[in-house]
């Protein structure tokens, strides 16, 4: 389940739970929705996720892609510090903004 308030610019979208193989294919469709519907720019709170596997790593990656290649940014906030430092280690945090949760 995510939460996600397009009013605003940018984006914000706020998974809940787990972010896994369960989870990832409904977030994708909405990523893609909001790059299709000509969102540029998408804030991923990530204050709400206890966890996060290996496909939803991918999904972080594939939604920088996208949005890249449309000109536009991901930006990943309140990120736990174990997440940080895999974001770190995988590389997406040369590529991404990101914040660690305080």
């Amino acid at each position: 389940m995510s939460t996600v308030q397009t009013e605003d610019v940018p984006v914000v979208v706020k998974p809940e739970g787990e972010l896994d193989e369960a989870t990832a294919a409904d977030l994708r469709r909405e990523l893609n929705k909001l790059v299709a519907g000509g969102r540029r720019e998408i804030i991923m709170d990530l204050a709400q996720v206890r966890s996060i596997d290996a496909v939803g790593l991918t999904l972080l990656c594939a939604a920088h892609n996208s949005l890249t290649r449309e000109q536009g940014a991901l930006s990943i906030i309140n990120a736990s510090p174990e997440l940080e430092t895999l974001l770190a280690r995988i590389g997406l945090s040369r590529h991404v903004s990101t914040s660690t949760a305080e």
